[in-house]
């Protein structure tokens, strides 16, 4: 199959995958998402197969219950791998526990590695086309942060400054200086509502 046969089968697995689901907040259909990752990374000149088959395909494992096998088969290992890497349903409870024995960190549960440390222990050991995709993930998820609960608003905020930025200013300063820039945004305009 060609490249670009391959990104459109990618496309369309993406809008197979995801039909019926709307993203949470704005309530636009799902498959928005990704295709918005997508061409995020395309306009800052990431638009090789790879990246763009993994932006296009980065939540299907997570939101449709696509197996990685089939994707292996379909796309082939690099950008199964990618999208498994993103996938944070692919933790388990014996992932935990191995990586928690493997650090020693079982005798004090306050050291415990969590879901989401493991999550991020990945992201940041994987190839870098996969940080870039997560970087992207993270631009397009801070483009309408108004729509999401303040938990969530905050959790993204949190790891865009404390995680996103700083990997992206190595991987990808374009993506990391528009993700800075999401998120200063909703923070100022946050500042003057509240000064209003």
């Amino acid at each position: 199959m060609t490249e670009d046969g391959l990104v459109a089968l990618a496309r369309r697995y993406c809008e197979e995958y995801h039909q019926g689901q709307t993203r949470r907040g704005n309530g636009l259909p799902y498959s928005t998402h990704p295709v918005a990752v997508a061409e995020i990374l395309a306009r800052q000149g990431y638009n090789d197969l790879a990246t763009q088959c993994m932006a296009l395909l980065h939540d299907i494992i997570e939101d449709a219950g696509l197996v990685p096998k089939e994707i292996k088969n379909q796309f082939g290992f690099e950008i199964a791998h990618g999208i498994y890497v993103l996938s944070r349903n692919t933790i388990t409870a014996d992932n935990l526990e191995f990586m928690n024995n493997a650090i020693g960190r079982r005798s004090d549960p306050a050291f415990e590695l969590t879901e989401e440390h493991l999550y991020k222990l990945r992201i940041s050991c994987a190839p870098d086309k996969v940080k870039r995709v997560k970087i992207a993930d993270m631009i397009h998820n801070t483009t309408d942060l108004g729509t999401l609960r303040p938990t969530g608003i905050a959790r993204k905020i949190d790891d865009s400054k404390r995680f996103y930025i700083p990997i992206g200013r190595v991987v990808a300063p374009p993506l990391a200086e528009e993700l800075e820039a999401n998120v200063n945004a909703y923070e100022q305009a946050q500042k003057l509502a509240g000064s209003q």
